[in-house]
Order: structure tokens, then sequence, then C-alpha cells
């Protein structure tokens, strides 16, 4: 006859080195791990896992069940939020994110009106006209000369103040 051999539930002794962590403890490395990436769109779950793994030097299997289980239980009391597969904390005012977004957007370069081809190309369309420049009068008037639009950028913003300060209201 064998005997069932029932697996240990509990701690382990403080003495060997694979010491169980404290749920208290990956929930809270979770929290500092997401802080700590400061990814606009939020942390992926492998990311937070390689951070964890990288700063606990522990086991990559160990962490990324108690990450996955952490993961779950933050989404559920409110903790955490999740947006395609990638967790953030939420802000006291969803539009400080977006705002902060917005800002980084804002600080990009405008593209110009004027960038549609380069002076090369033109260089070389002005050859092709001398070359080709006794060619009938019916072939040069069905070509139409090309007019520049004006494109002008708005920027939209949610919120007064984030125009105020990307625009620089008071220094106009």
């Amino acid at each position: 006859m064998s005997r069932k051999i029932r697996p240990r539930i509990g701690r382990r002794s403080g003495n060997r080195k694979g010491r169980k962590v404290l749920p208290t403890k990956i929930a809270a490395l979770v929290v500092s791990a997401i802080q700590d990436l400061r990814e606009t769109k939020g942390s992926t779950p492998s990311k937070i896992i390689g951070y964890i793994s990288y700063v606990s030097e522990m086991n990559d299997d160990k962490v990324k069940r108690q990450v996955k289980a952490v993961l779950k239980r933050g989404l559920e009391y409110g903790i955490l939020r999740k947006y395609r597969r990638q967790y953030y904390l939420p802000t006291s005012n969803e539009l400080n994110r977006a705002n902060r977004i917005a800002l980084r957007f804002a600080k990009l370069p405008l593209p110009s009106a004027y960038q549609t081809k380069s002076r090369s190309v033109y260089s070389t369309l002005r050859s092709r006209r001398r070359r080709n420049s006794r060619r009938s009068e019916i072939v040069k008037s069905s070509r139409k000369p090309r007019q520049l639009v004006d494109v002008s950028s708005t920027l939209i913003s949610p919120t007064v103040s984030l125009a105020n300060t990307i625009c620089n209201v008071d220094d106009l």
C-alpha cells in the first residue's frame, strides 16, 4: 500500500534560500515596477515580471505566477487599470494622463506645408523642362501649375489650461 504524500502548506523556514515572499510584498513590487518603468500607455506583464525578477532576484516562474495573480486582484480592487494588455496606475484625474501625453505630442515639430518634394526633385524637373522645350503647345497647355495649399494645424485640447500652457497665451 502506498501512502499519499500531502504537499506542505505554509511558510518555509527562514534559514533556507527560497523563502516565500508575502503577497503584500509582491503587490508593492508590482506597483513600484509600474511607477519605475514610467510607460505612458502602461506596462506589460512581461516587463513587470522582468523588473521584479531583476530587483528581487527570484525565479522567473514564481514571479510570473505571483505577478499574474496580483495584477488580476489589483484590477478587481481598483488599484490598477488595464488597457490593451497594459497595466497602469489610475491617477486622481484621468485628464492629467491625457494632458501629459498631449504635452509630449505638442513638443514635437510640426510638418511644414512645403515638404511634399525636396529641392533635388525640383531641380531635375527644371532640367527636364529645358530638354523638352520643343514639345508642342498642346502638351504644354495640358500641364497645370502646382498650387501650394496652406496647411494650418490647430491643437485640440480638452482643457483651457492645457491650451494655455502649449500656446503660451500669456506671452502673446
